[in-house]
């Protein structure tokens, strides 16, 4: 198959040209930052200009488009003007289903766990009530709803948080953390919010099996088994790595002026494991992150 990725130099981009160049032909994409898109068939554009989109079905002529590229982050969304936001992450979602429903291609799209509240209690399903809290979430939301207007062909990821270490100049903040405790420095880690997170590795791997499996027309949990706050989530990477846990700082989300709080959006992925996909434990995980940071 011909796969098209977005957002190819991005932390969940990286590990997905490393995926699905091992078995495909892919096309991947960047904007200013290649990171390692240049060791695979790259492009360079922006996201939001159309003919550049139009551009890539008609040479390329995806099977499949793995849809990551956006602004990413709620506190950088807040920077930037709604119509800023809106036009990466809504109108260029929009424009992506739509040259993917009139080439015949199917479409992944990486959503956010933050449409759900957070205060919904814990483990949310996909029914639970979507009030987005955050502009970033909103703009997620939004994108969702335009995919499901123009066809049926996509499966919708409501990602948790994702960690891992990259490669490309894209940093996280279990990368932060991890670069932190390695060089004896504190890290200020929340212990009263809490996820249900996903290793970026084990991420790309379960959305390679989406696409061989040939799930469509869903929206699905994306997200890991276990909920944790981060500051549990960073004590198990001290356990694992020899690392001083006196390093970590609990703070609050209210210890951070301005920050939509949003208290517990972990995730119930049953729908997730019906289809046979399988997470792997956090545990597990770090010790795949660790060598993959060392090889």
């Amino acid at each position: 198959m011909r796969i098209f990725i977005t957002g190819g130099s991005g932390l969940l981009g990286e590990f997905l040209n490393l995926q699905y160049s091992k078995k495909h032909e892919i096309l991947t994409s960047y904007n200013k930052n290649e990171g390692t898109c240049g060791n695979f068939n790259s492009v360079e554009f922006d996201i939001g200009n159309q003919k550049n989109l139009e551009q890539v079905f008609t040479d390329f002529q995806p099977d499949v488009a793995i849809h990551t590229a956006a602004y990413s982050r709620p506190e950088i969304c807040d920077m930037l003007s709604r119509v800023e936001v809106y036009r990466i992450n809504v109108e260029a979602t929009i424009q992506m289903a739509k040259l993917c429903f009139a080439n015949d291609a199917k479409l992944i799209f990486t959503s956010t766990d933050l449409v759900y509240d957070g205060r919904q209690g814990q483990m949310l399903g996909e029914n639970a009530r979507l009030n987005p809290v955050s502009l970033y979430a909103e703009s997620k939301l939004m994108a969702e709803r335009g995919i499901m207007e123009i066809f049926s062909n996509y499966v919708i990821l409501r990602t948790s948080l994702l960690y891992g270490i990259s490669k490309n100049e894209s940093v996280n903040n279990f990368q932060m953390m991890y670069n932190n405790f390695k060089n004896g420095k504190p890290a200020r880690l929340f212990y009263d919010q809490f996820r249900t997170p996903l290793s970026l590795i084990n991420a790309s791997e379960i959305i390679f099996e989406i696409t061989e499996k040939n799930i469509t027309n869903e929206i699905i949990n994306f997200a890991g088994n276990e909920r944790v706050s981060r500051v549990e989530l960073g004590k198990k990477l001290c356990d694992i790595a020899g690392f001083d846990k006196s390093l970590i700082e609990e703070i609050s989300m209210d210890d951070i002026p301005g920050l939509p709080k949003v208290p517990d959006v972990s995730l119930n992925t049953d729908k997730l494991k019906s289809f046979g996909l399988k997470q792997k434990s956090i545990e597990e995980s770090i010790y795949e992150i660790l060598r993959f940071s060392n090889g």
